[in-house]
């Protein structure tokens, strides 16, 4: 009995010591996973600390680098020093430095916070076309976390915690508005009296932006002188932002219900900056004299039709289809003579000479295919409209032609021009041809130099327009355009629209007349779906150029208008709507500095379907 109490005893007091061995392994364990877990708690929170930090740290860096891209010149209060070597440092040695005042701001400092600049990394977008010297940044910052337990086990008492971040270019797709790009114009946005006004109907949210800092950037008193009421996806008023002021919404703005008046507004770039820049064309355009109704000649004098090429080299008196200067060459010979036996195509003009039996001097065009006779026709039929039999081709008189053309008509393609510019002369009208040209469906002029610029003065697209069928030979009036490519008196307008493209906007009327000029749909200048117009005026960007239209009358100009200096923002564009007339820009303008003048409404309709890779600084990883 003894015997059974004492083995009672010696398990009890076993069974003690087990269960305090126990408890203290899981008192240890305990103490342990609560330590761990307190450690790497706090690992996890400066973890997240450090990415934040790092993260705001390198979105101020690629801002500055934004603001770089788009204005070489700093604004007031902003420095590129620290990055214009593109040199890495850490935050021990360029405190002052964006990225590190806003490590600092979140708590890190010191050499623990490195700033690189690298040319690419695993995942960064393309940047293709874009000439940047500093595209992206990284920022690391490396924080040494004091452990409580786990140092029991280690010889070191923290652990560094890294976190990293990419920022930096990235283009995004985004709709143009009307853009005004240099940084310190006072005013870069003009409109220059109570007479003159711009109205823009349609286009994007955002109807304006000037990127001038200046606290007088836009100009704009008088009542509707900026008038945005149908601006916007809904026609109901869209914005109009400033990046620097006047900070109030001046009297003479009108955002309608549905805009603001945003002041300071982030500055937009150029999204043309990636456009490549046309090259010198191998052939010179030509300039030749076509009868009324011929290829859309509006004038029942007789035009100067043009062809694309280059125009650098361009003489005022030329041979028909010689390099003749845009856009009144006086004509120095007849046109194309008739030849014997010979296979014409349909549509091939020819003038006989007086020597050919066309006392007239006419200009005849072939309906048909067909060889001409051995021997001239005698005489060449000598009315107008009537047909001549020669051959095996049947000819139209067309009427005369002119040998001092007031009317241009432009055939599709591009114009590299030079230091003759585009400067028509009083009483003259320019409109599109409807022969095919390029295939493009519209026209681009490249202004090569800063005298050769884009100059339509106060005379120009004013004649009056035709009631009548007129007479070929017979002056006093030019046939209106139609919009929807309809045939008005014998004269075929090519369509406004581009193949496949929106309508027409309701604002354009079915008939307008005086200068109508419009960019191509497709091709290398136009838009990348053919469906839109493209760019019609592209001025030199490596020259500062003093482009004007004016007109006194009305006008139609459809595609983009880029009129931009890269070095300085040294172009200004002065844009008149005319004299009590309708006048019509449709597209997208982008320019260094624009001024609204004249006595009467501008109407833009911007293309908010159009858009372009417009960078923009983000976090990127």
């Amino acid at each position: 009995m003894n015997s059974d109490c004492a083995n009672s005893q010696r398990w009890s007091s076993q069974r003690g010591q087990t269960f305090l061995a126990v408890a203290v392994f899981v008192a240890l364990f305990l103490t342990a996973a609560l330590g761990l877990a307190t450690d790497y708690t706090q690992l996890w929170a400066h973890r997240q600390m450090a990415q934040a930090a790092a993260d705001a740290a390198c979105e101020a860096g690629a801002a500055d680098l934004y603001l770089q891209y788009y204005s070489p010149t700093p604004p007031s209060g902003i420095s590129y020093s620290w990055f214009s070597s593109g040199a890495d440092f850490n935050c021990s040695t360029n405190a002052g430095s964006s990225p590190c005042q806003y490590a600092a701001f979140n708590g890190y400092s010191g050499s623990g916070v490195a700033v690189s600049f690298p040319s690419t990394f695993p995942g960064a977008p393309s940047l293709a076309g874009f000439t940047i010297s500093h595209p992206f940044i990284q920022v690391t910052i490396t924080d040494p976390v004091p452990m409580l337990f786990t140092r029991l086990f280690g010889n070191s008492n923290t652990v560094n915690v890294g976190a990293t971040a990419y920022c930096g270019m990235n283009p995004v797709l985004e709709p143009i508005p009307l853009l005004v790009l240099s940084p310190t114009a006072s005013p870069a946005l003009s409109v220059a009296s109570a007479a003159s006004s711009v109205k823009i109907i349609g286009g994007p949210s955002k109807s304006i932006q000037v990127n001038s800092s200046s606290s007088t950037a836009v100009s704009a008193t008088h009542t509707n002188d900026v008038d945005l009421s149908q601006a916007g996806p809904g026609g109901t008023g869209a914005d109009f932002g400033v990046d620097g002021g006047p900070t109030a919404q001046p009297a003479g703005v009108n955002v309608g219900t549905s805009g603001r008046w945003i002041s300071p507004a982030s500055p937009l770039p150029d999204p043309w900056a990636a456009v490549a820049t046309p090259g010198v064309p191998g052939t010179p355009g030509t300039a030749t004299p076509v009868p009324f109704a011929v290829n859309g000649c509006p004038d029942p004098v007789g035009c100067v039709e043009f062809s694309g090429g280059n125009y650098s080299a361009c003489a005022n008196s030329v041979a028909p289809g010689g390099n003749g200067c845009l856009i009144s060459p006086s004509f120095n010979a007849g046109g194309i003579a008739w030849q014997p036996s010979h296979p014409y195509a349909a549509g091939a003009l020819i003038q006989p000479t007086s020597v050919q039996h066309n006392a007239g001097g006419y200009v005849y065009q072939a309906l048909g295919p067909g060889t001409s006779s051995p021997t001239s026709p005698n005489p060449w039929n000598q009315t107008i409209g009537a047909n001549q039999s020669d051959g095996s081709v049947t000819w139209q008189n067309m009427g005369p032609d002119s040998t001092s053309p007031k009317t241009a008509i432009f055939d599709p393609g591009l114009y590299y021009v030079g230091s003759g510019g585009l400067s028509p002369g009083p009483n003259t009208t320019m409109r599109m041809s409807t022969a095919n040209g390029d295939g493009s469906n519209g026209a681009t002029l490249y202004f090569s130099t800063a005298a050769g610029t884009v100059s339509v003065g106060n005379n120009t697209g004013k004649s009056s327009a035709c009631t009548s069928q007129p007479t070929p030979g017979s002056g006093g009036c030019i046939v209106s355009y139609k919009p929807d490519g309809s045939t008005l008196f014998g004269v075929t307008s090519r369509l406004l629209q581009c193949p496949g493209g929106p309508a027409n906007p309701p604002q354009v009327p079915t008939a307008i007349d005086g200068n109508i000029l419009l960019g191509p749909c497709s091709g290398t200048y136009g838009s990348s779906d053919g469906k839109n117009r493209g760019f019609l005026f592209f001025q030199n960007r490596s020259t500062a150029a003093s482009p004007s239209w004016g007109g006194g009358g009305q006008f139609l100009l459809s595609g983009f208008m880029y009129f931009h200096q890269a070095s300085s923002y040294g172009t200004k564009f002065s844009m008149d709507g005319g004299s009590g007339a309708a006048a019509f820009t449709l597209g997208n303008v982008v320019v260094d500095d624009l001024a609204i003048t004249g006595n009467s409404s501008l109407t833009m309709i911007l293309n908010s379907l159009v858009t372009f890779p417009a960078l923009r600084p983000q976090l990127l990883q």
